[in-house]
């Protein structure tokens, strides 16, 4: 069900390296270098959805059940930002603090979309260095998410295959990261933090807009769910 995008690069018609699929709430789209995706509908009470096999069926369930606990750890994310603020300021501010996570809350919107991603580094032959911080073999290169509410928060839940059987020398597995700089900015040292299995990282509020990211490749194959609101 995953397949590669055809996408434009600095005006080149390219296949991209990962594949992959949307699945979201029936009729969204998500566009990101000049390619629109149409998403595969997760099940929603108001429409009468139906899928080709009961494996999609689950598979799109699952996703929706997913997508709904990464938005309450959203805004507990987010609530735990603004308590970790309060221990560090004083009571007028609390109260700001407090008044504006309230109304973050009443206008966050739930994410409607997740894109899922496949990278497999064994058929990925041509990847690139990262050029800055010399942090590895670039899967995804340094980018803003597109096609996003303005100042919306991503979820992105991380899984890797680590069967022994894959590699026949373990001192030979290399970890998964993400990278994480300041836009435009290659000046201030950026963060490499390495992704395990079932690892969740968020990128909450403006952080987005603020930073930009890319994704370090290991040496097993990677499926992520990026859970995010797109326009």
């Amino acid at each position: 069900c995953l397949f590669q995008d055809l996408v434009q690069l600095k005006g080149k018609d390219l296949l991209t390296p990962v594949s992959r699929i949307l699945i979201g709430q029936p009729g969204c789209t998500y566009r990101y270098l000049n390619t629109r995706l149409f998403a595969v509908p997760w099940p929603d009470a108001k429409y009468n959805i139906t899928y080709s096999t009961e494996e999609i069926a689950d598979a799109c369930k699952a996703f929706y059940e997913l997508n709904a606990f990464l938005y309450e750890q959203t805004k507990l994310k987010l609530l735990q930002c603004v308590t970790n603020a309060q221990c560090s300021s004083g009571l007028p501010q609390q109260i700001s603090l407090e008044n504006d996570y309230k109304t973050n809350q009443d206008d966050l919107e739930s994410y409607n979309v997740t894109l899922i991603n496949y990278m497999n580094p064994h058929s990925m032959f041509y990847l690139k260095e990262e050029p800055y911080f010399g942090m590895g073999k670039l899967a995804v290169s340094w980018h803003h998410d597109e096609n996003l509410l303005e100042e919306s928060s991503v979820a992105v839940y991380s899984y890797q295959d680590c069967a022994d059987e894959i590699f026949e020398d373990k001192k030979s597995i290399s970890d998964w990261h993400v990278g994480l700089k300041i836009a435009w900015d290659i000046e201030t040292p950026g963060l490499a933090l390495p992704l395990n299995p079932g690892d969740t990282y968020f990128m909450l509020g403006d952080l987005n807009k603020t930073h930009q990211h890319c994704v370090i490749a290991g040496s097993q194959p990677r499926f992520s769910s990026t859970h995010r609101v797109a326009e």
